[in-house]
Formats: C-alpha cells, structure tokens, sequence
C-alpha cells in the first residue's frame, strides 16, 4: 500500500489545513484521503472544499456530519454549529447566477459524497463502522462509560465486529487508538504518536485538521502505510483564524476562542 496522509475535520480551517499540507511535504506522503467535515464552524469553508478537492484521491473522500447538515438540515445540532451549517449553506450552495463554474462543481462534490471506503484490510468511515456520521467511539466507552444511556460495551462489540484489521474515524476530534481485544484508549502520549498493526482489530482515531479538541490546539492528522500508523501535530496562526470567526457575525465567538485551547 502506498504512505498516504489522512485528514479529517477541517471545519472551514483554511489556515490549518494549509499548515498540514506544508507538513506532509517533508513525509513522503503519495497521496491524500478526507474523512470529512471539510465544512462547518470555520470562517472559509469555500476555500477549504476546493483545496481538499485538488489534493485529495477522489475515489478516497467521504461525506462527515457537518457536510451532510449543510448540504441538508442541520437536525440535532447546537446552537452555535446549527448557526455555522445554515451560513456555510448559504455561501456554498449555487443560485441562478453561479450554477455553472467553480461553485456549482463544489457544491455538485458535496453533495455525491459517499460515507465510506475501504482498501484492503482497513475501513475508512467519518464516524463509527456501524453508523458512518453521527455516532461517537469515545475513550469514555472503553471505560465503561455511556453519554447517551448506550450499553457502551455492545456499542464496542457492535462496531468492531464491522472492522477487519483497521478502521479509521473522525469525528469526536479526539485523536488515539482502541485495540479490539480488549477494548483498551491508547493515547497519543503513551504510543510515542506511533502504532504498528497486529493481529488484533484496531479503532484508530485521527484527530481534527481544524478544531482539536484534545486540549491540544494544535492540527492533527494522521499517516498510514498498510502496517503502521503515525500520529502528526502541526502548529498554525490560531489567533489568525479566531480573528476571522469573530469578525464573521454570522458564527459564534466561541467557535473561535476554543480553537485556542484546543477544547
């Protein structure tokens, strides 16, 4: 299999994914796969879509939940993602004098994304192998732990009996790994940013591109040869970014001071 980089969870961060870009260049990388939500809560989601559109396989990108939300509606969201999912649609969606040209083609990409992909033993989904958008494999599960009220050790059992050798996901913004034999968190910190597949069925988390929310601000994105898997931090102008949110009345302060934190 070819090193390829794996990116997810853009969210309209322009500034890091340029950032990511710079970084895969000094890592031999062949090429790029999206795991999605190239949109949503950031200031340039326009921008965004057309640089992941170049760079990535074609046949290697996936649709997240925040892209599907401004392609259609953002049901069960906050307030302050609902708000970012109806101004993102406002400015990506074509009307009667743009339909042809760059925006209708990006907006024609959005909308045909598919959920998932595989390539030889492993899975590529935004989310969970069972639920490809919208379900969240959390290190809390793995701690016997449930959110919603979900027996979080059938939700386990569930999602890895769809994983072969490896699945990457998205998705939470919290990047780490969960071994399938024992349903063990392994942390960034304690795999030295590294992990070497074996016989045992793997959930691998790779982190947000734009908005981390491992009290780590800075980028994350992941790289993949077939047998290992390599964790990338990547510093960008935070306050660059937090400045454009704010001055954008149309998303939430909030959606900018928290990428300073990485929460």
């Amino acid at each position: 299999m070819r090193r390829v980089a794996l990116i997810s969870d853009i969210h309209g961060n322009r500034i890091a994914l340029d950032a990511v870009f710079e970084d895969m260049r000094t890592q031999d990388v062949e090429a790029v796969y999206c795991l999605g939500d190239v949109v949503g809560y950031g200031p340039e989601p326009m921008v965004c879509m057309e640089k992941v559109i170049k760079a990535c396989d074609r046949e290697h990108m996936i649709m997240g939940n925040h892209d599907h939300a401004v392609v259609h509606e953002p049901i069960g969201f906050n307030r302050s993602a609902r708000q970012a999912a109806l101004w993102t649609n406002k400015v990506a969606k074509p009307g009667a004098l743009n339909w042809f040209g760059r925006k209708r083609r990006q907006w024609a990409w959005l909308t045909s994304l598919p959920t998932s992909f595989t390539q030889e033993r492993a899975l590529f989904v935004h989310a969970s192998p069972r639920q490809h958008l919208e379900e969240y494999i959390l290190e809390e599960h793995t701690k016997g732990i449930s959110f919603t009220g979900e027996d979080p050790q059938l939700l386990l059992q569930e999602n890895f009996e769809l994983v072969d050798q490896v699945a990457f996901i998205g998705h939470s913004h919290r990047p780490g790994l969960i071994t399938g034999d024992d349903y063990s968190w392994h942390t960034l910190r304690e795999m030295d940013y590294h992990w070497v597949l074996d016989e045992r069925p793997a959930i691998v988390n790779i982190g947000s591109v734009g908005q981390p929310r491992d009290m780590d601000p800075r980028s994350c994105y992941v790289i993949y040869d077939g047998k290992e898997v390599w964790w990338r931090r990547v510093e960008y102008d935070i306050e660059a970014v937090r400045r454009m949110i704010i001055s954008n009345s149309a998303l939430d302060d909030r959606l900018g001071d928290r990428l300073l934190d990485g929460r």
